[in-house]
């Protein structure tokens, strides 16, 4: 049976003015022209994917959707409707609706346009395509386990689920966090992207983050990298804040922004200074 979120072999049966109309030798099917990839010929067969348009009619895209039914993907918020749900882009002209029953009860918890869900097709009860999130191991089983290597990494992660003491995160190309709510910088949002530093690392390889003071700390520990590289060096070294950023990162294994602001903080309290190319560690008399 045709119906939205599948996709279907159909045949063109006749061309009109807006498009063509496809069929499976039962339902006849619009594909109007701008969901059209090339010229098509009647009677021959075209690969689509199905969906209602905006007057909810039964319609055609030769356009490849981000994912079809039995499929799970990440997808924008492309527009929120307050009181409603979000709508989400799937990689064609309609966009795609995920009702406010899958969201946080909280509304400042509620994603907003530019926010990542991830999400599989459902139907509602009158057969309308609609986001579904989804939650649980198809997130978790993305993610790796860390090791003790991740602490104190500067990270950044897709908030995917609500517990009740903070929230869950899939962090890029690394293991699920979790950001107690006492940690977090402001209330975070479903798929919000959040940066913070990983502060503990679990036994079953994953991590809690924190948002806390994050920029504070971590300048205290490039500094202190710092002091203890002019220590092996007697006092001096070939590195200032005019640098090359690879030469930084090499040596210390920060960007040359974090290097600067540790090396300012450095210089304004007087530990270090800075001359011909060089930098110095202020003995104190």
């Amino acid at each position: 049976m045709l119906k939205p979120g599948i996709t279907a072999d159909l045949a063109v049966v006749r061309e009109a003015p807006f498009g063509y109309f496809l069929s499976d030798g039962h339902t006849d099917i619009l594909l109007h022209q701008n969901e059209a990839t090339k010229p098509l010929e009647l009677e021959e067969k075209v690969c689509v994917f199905l969906y209602h348009d905006h007057q909810n009619r039964l319609s055609a895209t030769m356009h490849e959707p981000i994912i079809k039914n039995d499929e799970m993907g990440w997808l924008k918020v492309v527009s929120v409707r307050q009181g409603h749900g979000v709508f989400v882009d799937n990689g064609i002209s309609r966009d795609l609706f995920v009702s406010m029953d899958e969201l946080p009860f909280d509304r400042r918890e509620w994603p907003a346009a530019g926010d990542r869900l991830f999400c599989s097709l459902t139907w509602d009860k009158k057969g309308r395509l609609m986001g579904k999130l989804v939650k649980g191991l198809p997130v978790t089983s993305q993610a790796i386990a860390a090791d003790r290597s991740w602490l104190n990494k500067e990270v950044k992660g897709v908030v995917y689920h609500f517990l009740d003491e903070g929230a869950a995160l899939l962090i890029e190309n690394g293991p699920v966090g979790f950001l107690h709510q006492d940690e977090a910088a402001e209330v975070p949002r479903l798929g919000q992207t959040i940066h913070g530093r990983v502060q503990f690392v679990r036994d079953d390889g994953r991590v809690n983050i924190t948002q806390r003071l994050l920029r504070t700390e971590q300048q205290k520990e490039d500094a202190d990298r710092i002091l203890a590289f002019l220590a092996e060096r007697k006092g001096g070294m070939p590195y200032t804040d005019k640098s090359p950023p690879e030469d930084i990162k090499a040596r210390f294994g920060m960007s040359k922004a974090a290097f600067k602001r540790a090396l300012g903080k450095l210089i304004k309290d007087g530990k270090v200074e800075q001359r011909d190319g060089f930098t110095y560690r202020v003995e104190k008399e």
